[in-house]
């Protein structure tokens, strides 16, 4: 019942019954958007972890690479006159120079796009657009992969509570077929 049927089916013409996951699919969608974008994801926790030390020397090293390769490989190729009156102490200064804008600059420009990234990109609406896109039976495939030990659960209490709820009807028949006779 909580997925099946997933399209809505008509009882006597008069009443429509569906699965509780597909009828109300979308309500899900809203819902989990919400939560995903009010409270499991944030643009400043984002932001401090890519500002973060370690994010900002991972930049560093690979900004540093880049610039020895251009000042020591591509520059003396497309600037051989150039690099004919650069010295490698030059090279060397050059280069520390632009890390030390680079450092400065990369944590500022990290800051800025995130701030950016807030005010073009929903989160809310990206999650809804997409759990409300899934099919069917991806829904429960997701749902089931969540929720499959409490779904074991129910289904052993439904059949214990079953069976003792027959075990009552029955005493019962039993008991109301003595007094009759």
């Amino acid at each position: 019942m909580l997925f099946h049927p997933k399209e809505p089916v008509k009882i006597l013409g008069k009443w429509s019954f569906q699965g509780i996951f597909p009828k109300r699919q979308n309500e899900l969608a809203g819902k989990l958007a919400k939560v995903v974008s009010e409270e499991l994801f944030s643009t400043d926790e984002l932001k401090e972890k890519l500002t973060s030390p370690e994010q900002i020397g991972m930049i560093n090293q690979m900004a540093e690479s880049k610039i020895h390769d251009y000042l020591n490989f591509q520059m003396p190729k497309r600037y051989p006159i150039l690099n004919f009156f650069l010295t490698e102490k030059n090279k060397a200064n050059v280069q520390a120079e632009i890390m030390n804008e680079i450092s400065d600059l990369a944590p500022k420009m990290i800051g800025r796009y995130i701030s950016n990234l807030d005010e073009h990109i929903d989160v809310e609406a990206i999650v809804y657009g997409k759990v409300s896109k899934f099919s069917s039976d991806r829904l429960e495939q997701l749902l089931m992969s969540i929720l499959e030990k409490e779904f074991g659960f129910i289904e052993k209490i439904g059949f214990v509570i079953g069976f003792l709820v027959g075990l009552i009807q029955m005493g019962m028949m039993i008991l109301q077929q003595n007094l009759l006779y």
